[in-house]
């Protein structure tokens, strides 16, 4: 911004037509024209430069917290081991901490109308956590009190609620935070 505060000032040098004494310090419709033109061309660059894996990460790093809280929570009570049943078997044992250790930030996918993934902690499902006791695909049944034909009242119920309660609006002012800091920087690199 130096060189449009550098046009602006220079002026024409004329004076105003009812202005009385002094110099009349005008626009030089050219000049800034010219450095108008240059800043746009400058944030076109800056924002071309901004990419979806910097956002992504700036994000990532932003519900870090949020992460460490839903461990904490997911941590909470609970047996030692429970079992599932299916089909008159025993479909998996599931030890304590093994919501815990599912727990991660995901991305989702990208929707129809956006422009990049989403990113959101919780259970992970996927690769080595598709194993039914390894993957954090019960969580539900925890959180909403689904288990023993919907009398589970234990420690782990509502555990997601709870975490978020606790984080959700420091996420917000982090991921604030770190994207003002990210972009300041990317200002000062382009010299906008």
């Amino acid at each position: 911004m130096g060189r449009l505060s550098d046009a602006i000032n220079r002026g024409s040098g004329q004076r105003s037509g009812g202005a009385r004494g002094g110099a009349f310090i005008g626009f030089e419709e050219k000049s800034i024209k010219k450095e108008l033109d240059r800043a746009m061309a400058e944030l076109g660059k800056l924002s071309e430069e901004v990419t979806t894996a910097e956002i992504r990460r700036i994000a990532r790093a932003s519900l870090k917290p949020m992460l460490k809280v839903y461990r904490e929570e997911a941590k909470s009570g609970g047996p030692s081991v429970f079992k599932i049943y299916r089909n008159g078997g025993i479909y998996a044992e599931i030890k304590t901490g093994t919501l815990s250790k599912s727990m991660g930030i995901i991305t989702t996918r990208v929707n129809r109308g956006a422009t990049f993934a989403s990113l959101q902690v919780g259970p992970r499902v996927k690769r080595t956590f598709s194993d039914p006791e390894k993957g954090g695909w019960f969580a539900h049944f925890l959180e909403y009190g689904y288990l023993n034909n919907g009398d589970y009242s234990g420690d782990l119920k509502g555990f997601a609620r709870r975490a978020q309660a606790k984080q959700s609006g420091s996420v917000k002012n982090e991921f604030i935070r770190r994207m003002r800091s990210f972009l300041n920087k990317k200002v000062k690199a382009a010299r906008i």
